[in-house]
């Protein structure tokens, strides 16, 4: 069993470096984390090189995409059994692979029948510094992503409101072969990913914070306080993934 780490970046240099070594700490030798950047101007990428890691493989951009279809290039790429996206600004915690992998029931060299195709899981959020967000919950020390945007099961349910964070999610390879390509005008890879699981093969929710989810003023998704898009666009983003499904064996 092989793990693909999927990684868009784009001027990421000021995390990049910790979020790497927290994720090549807990992967096995023949694991793989292919970066793909989207034109950074920073030194996003002279610092991932400076890691001299054979396991990291970077695409260089052609022309900017965004992260969605920057996303897309990473996983066309991926030869793992079991795919992990990341984001390049926050922190792996500790067994989140092998607690990952049970989650896809992965065991003894080969996936249970009928396990689920996806996992997603909790994370803590934090600060640009790391430093957890204090829970206004007498029942937790930290606040946590589930608190704010808990991940809710079924098809109708996350086309209406996605609760897919891709930072949090891993699956089996199999589902590359229904995701993509990425149908064009994707409001979200995460979202995309989700209910093609959703609607076929199963997803395990993980109720573990495997990932410290960094908050600061350059998230591509907001979490905490982010302007939404308007209510034209909401449905028109509604509509180009019903129709993808639709369409999509």
């Amino acid at each position: 069993m092989s793990i693909s780490v999927c990684m868009a970046t784009y001027n990421g240099a000021r995390f990049i470096a910790q979020q790497l070594e927290s994720i090549l700490s807990q992967l096995p030798a023949d694991a793989e984390v292919i970066v793909a950047d989207d034109g950074s101007t920073d030194d996003t990428l002279e610092i991932i090189r400076k890691f001299e890691d054979s396991r990291v493989r970077v695409l260089s951009a052609g022309s900017h995409l965004g992260p969605v279809y920057n996303f897309e290039r990473a996983l066309k790429e991926a030869r793992g059994d079991v795919v992990f996206l990341s984001d390049q600004d926050d922190v792996w915690l500790p067994g989140k692979v092998p607690a990952m992998l049970d989650a896809l029931g992965y065991e003894n060299g080969g996936f249970c029948k009928d396990s689920p195709w996806l996992a997603v899981h909790d994370a803590i959020l934090v600060d640009s510094a790391c430093e957890p967000l204090p829970s206004t919950s007498r029942y937790s020390q930290y606040m946590t992503m589930w608190s704010r945007r808990p991940y809710r099961e079924g098809v109708y349910r996350n086309c209406l409101k996605n609760s897919f964070t891709g930072c949090c999610m891993a699956f089996r390879r199999d589902l590359l072969k229904v995701a993509l390509p990425f149908p064009k005008r994707l409001p979200m890879h995460d979202q995309w990913l989700g209910l093609l699981a959703e609607r076929k093969y199963g997803v395990a929710s993980v109720h573990q914070t495997l990932i410290l989810y960094r908050l600061h003023e350059n998230n591509a998704t907001q979490m905490v306080g982010g302007r939404s898009a308007g209510f034209a666009q909401r449905l028109k983003w509604r509509w180009n993934l019903l129709v993808a499904l639709l369409f999509r064996h």
